[in-house]
């Protein structure tokens, strides 16, 4: 869990009637003078050259410089694909390829030349790539079929191409809309969804044959479900076995879940879209798992459990084809069985099982190895590890306890060698490990204070490698699995040609640092201070917030700087600081948002701003606080339960949690419902905004896009009720119709960000 004109209170008003309960939110001069003798001026409107500014931020070329997205080493280990965002459009991305021993690219698809016109994408689509934060355009994504053939979907068909022609084919040509293609290297085959039922269509013929049918509105075929895919990380609703013989796939049952009658308010018109919302409390839609053959013919319905309310989590079939495994998870989040399936008859038992007191983080995938074993990772000592769970449930831990595993990257089965990426030293890098399975040695591959990503060949030989630091954009290398060198993909090196090359002498390093919780938990801050900042000064500050769970904001990477510098660039000392509930310091960290979000966080916040507050070059009376998403509901938090802020800026913030959807809010909060087993008193009602608003009396500056299907916009609307009930008149409303929780025009991301450095710069600015 962030346009290039100001709409005037008239225009808001005249623009739709949802707007009409804007007009008691338009700002009033709170703004009293308190030093008359002060003088000095440190806020600037204009930092001058080579500094940031809201409209640079925004721009292309990216001021990270050249990214390389979705890097996959080819089959037969001679060639790094790419997808590539252009120099003038880094959103528009093109399918490339690099030697992995000389460096040398070479552009494969041009995105824009295989279309007559511009990319129109379904609604199903769309939706998708909002759920995976996916916002480039052009090819987004693509498979490798074999050394020589690869396959991508674009405009809504899919197309191949080979590497030893340069030729590209079109796959499908229909009027519907392709998502999510597979590949069946073994099968010569692409599996995709097309109006909510699975297809395959063979390469070599190009005859195509429906797997499932029974699909309306309501019934969807091999397709994740919404709160699924926003809140368990599980995209996919098919999966392909290893032998090419069977394809394991959900129905999802719609019916049963609320609808949310949400206007999308749009430059050219208003639309009033249906949407089936799972609000906290209320039913999910229910899901059952089949087996059919990749022949065709009937479905195989699975025994996944009696109870139709639970989530299935993950499925994975065993190596040799014959087993499928499935995650079935509980409403609660407390109970996590993994079942063993039998794909001929759909019978199952249970493997192993998980359980928690509070609740289950479910980011990893089931991942079967050859002798019939799972690997697998659990929080069950604390921090994430890796184990290996038997054919008979049993687990045993492969990496050390106080090492955190965040991803496994490739498992060499015949040495018995894992790559995993991780923390040993410092919760602020992540590096790449090797770890022998049978005696848990652990071997440090990377080296460099920074973020580490590897994605590995096949046969775990070889990687791309991606670092950044707060001093070091994006880069991308290939190495040999023990860390040799080879060539550079993307050196992304700060020359004189680089986007950022025109603001390095501006360029801001943050200082890291720790403070102590009230438990004597330490807490890692970073503190960007302006260049100009000389002793004795004292300087309006911004503290940037987030604070839920599942999200670390202080770490040593390049990502999601922009602002804060900008923001110091125009005088502002910018603070953060992750309290306890963020991730990647273990489970026991983040269990004190158990039933008390709203409150737990807001706590260890103001243990940083009190820290904040008693630097000497800090005014203490010039302090606002911005956040997005969550971090929008806990300005709204810092403003009502403290008095430490002068103003603050909220962007999308959920302010009730009935509002928020069930599997993320239950997880946390329990179900709303006071008849309820899983129902703890106060949960929500103290963990909304609502019961604090009486202490917002700050100026704040609410900002919504109008499209939002994640935070919704009654988040808002709610607020401004209630803002108005009170007769307040300190909160402003800047909406954006037609965006969604993450905006994509870059006209709003720019005139989003100008309102907000407009708004702190004449709230905290010289009175």
């Amino acid at each position: 869990m962030t346009f290039a004109f100001s709409f005037t209170r008239k225009t808001l008003l005249a623009s739709s009637v949802a707007v009409l309960a804007l007009a008691a939110c338009q700002p009033q001069n709170t703004m009293q003078a308190t030093n008359d003798t002060h003088t000095q001026s440190y806020i600037v409107t204009d930092p001058g050259p080579g500094k940031l500014t809201p409209e640079r931020i925004n721009a292309s070329p990216s001021l990270a410089g050249s990214t390389l997205r979705r890097a996959a080493i080819s089959p037969d280990g001679t060639i790094v694909s790419v997808l590539q965002g252009r120099a003038d459009d880094a959103n528009q991305q093109d399918l490339w390829a690099y030697d992995l021993e000389t460096g040398e690219g070479r552009l494969l698809v041009s995105s824009t030349d295989l279309l007559a016109g511009p990319e129109e994408l379904s609604e199903e689509e769309k939706n998708r790539r909002e759920r995976m934060r996916e916002y480039g355009s052009g090819i987004v994504s693509y498979s490798w079929v074999n050394k020589d053939l690869l396959l991508f979907p674009l405009g809504g068909d899919l197309y191949t191409y080979d590497l030893s022609t340069k030729q590209s084919r079109q796959i499908t040509a229909t009027k519907g809309f392709e998502t999510d293609p597979k590949v069946s290297t073994k099968g010569g085959f692409v599996a995709y969804v097309r109006g909510n039922e699975l297809y395959l269509t063979e390469l070599a013929t190009g005859l195509e044959r429906q797997l499932s049918d029974g699909a309306t509105d309501l019934i969807r075929n091999a397709t994740a479900s919404f709160v699924v895919q926003e809140e368990l990380g599980r995209r996919t609703g098919y999966w392909i076995d290893p032998t090419a013989t069977r394809i394991a796939y959900t129905q999802i049952d719609e019916s049963p879940v609320a609808i949310e009658n949400r206007i999308e308010f749009g430059a050219d018109g208003v639309g009033n879209i249906s949407q089936r919302y799972p609000f906290a409390g209320t039913d999910n839609a229910t899901v059952k798992l089949g087996v059919v053959s990749t022949k065709g013919g009937a479905t195989t319905w699975v025994d996944i459990g009696d109870n139709p309310d639970i989530y299935l989590t993950r499925a994975a079939w065993s190596v040799d084809g014959k087993t499928l495994y499935a995650g079935i998870l509980s409403r609660d989040n407390k109970t996590h069985t993994i079942l063993k399936i039998n794909p001929v008859t759909g019978a199952s038992s249970t493997l192993f099982e998980e359980t928690s007191p509070t609740w289950l983080n479910i980011d990893s995938n089931l991942m079967p190895q050859k002798d019939g074993s799972l690997l697998w990772m659990s929080e069950k000592s604390d921090k994430r590890q890796l184990f290996r769970v038997s054919k008979d449930g049993d687990m045993t831990a492969l990496t050390p306890e106080g090492f955190l595993v965040n991803g496994l990257n490739c498992v060499n089965q015949d040495s018995q060698t894992a790559y995993v990426s991780g923390w040993r030293d410092s919760s602020l890098e992540s590096h790449l490990f090797k770890v022998d399975m049978g005696s848990g040695d652990l071997t440090q591959i990377t080296q460099g204070d920074g973020m580490h990503s590897a994605r590995f060949d096949r046969g775990c030989t070889r990687y791309i490698g991606g670092f950044s630091n707060p001093d070091t954009p994006p880069q991308t290398r290939a190495f040999t699995a023990d860390g040799t060198p080879l060539a550079w993909l993307n050196e992304n090196a700060l020359d004189d040609n680089h986007p950022y090359a025109p603001y390095l002498d501006a360029h801001i390093t943050p200082e890291f640092g720790r403070i102590p919780a009230e438990d004597g938990t330490m807490l890692d801050y970073m503190l960007y201070k302006p260049l100009d900042l000389q002793p004795g000064e004292k300087r309006p500050s911004v503290t940037i917030v987030y604070g839920g769970p599942g999200v670390q904001r202080v770490n040593k990477s390049w990502h999601r700087r922009e602002l804060a510098r900008m923001l110091a660039h125009h005088g502002f000392v910018v603070f953060q600081i992750d309290g306890r509930g963020a991730t990647n310091r273990g489970k026991a960290f983040e269990d004190v948002l158990y039933r008390a979000m709203g409150r737990a966080e807001v706590v260890d916040q103001r243990v940083g701003a009190d820290w904040l507050k008693s630097q000497d070059f800090i005014d203490p009376d010039k302090m606002g606080v911005y956040g997005w998403s969550y971090g929008g509901y806990m300005s709204l938090h810092m403003l009502g339960q403290t008095d430490i802020y002068k103003s603050g800026v909220s962007g999308a913030p959920v302010t009730d949690w009935a509002l928020y959807d069930t599997a993320y809010t239950e997880r946390y909060l329990g179900d709303p419902r006071k008849d309820h087993p899983n129902y703890t008193g106060g949960a929500y009602e103290n963990g909304s905004v609502f019961p604090y608003l009486d202490g917002l009396t700050e100026p704040v500056l609410l900002i919504h896009g109008m499209a939002d299907d994640n935070v919704v916009f009654r988040h808002s609307i709610k607020l401004m009720d209630e803002m108005q009930k009170r007769n307040a008149h300190n909160m402003r409303v800047m909406t954006y119709p037609g965006e969604k929780h993450g905006f994509r025009s870059e006209a709003n991301r720019v005139h989003r960000d100008r309102q907000i450095l407009e708004f702190f710069t004449e709230t905290l600015g010289d009175d």
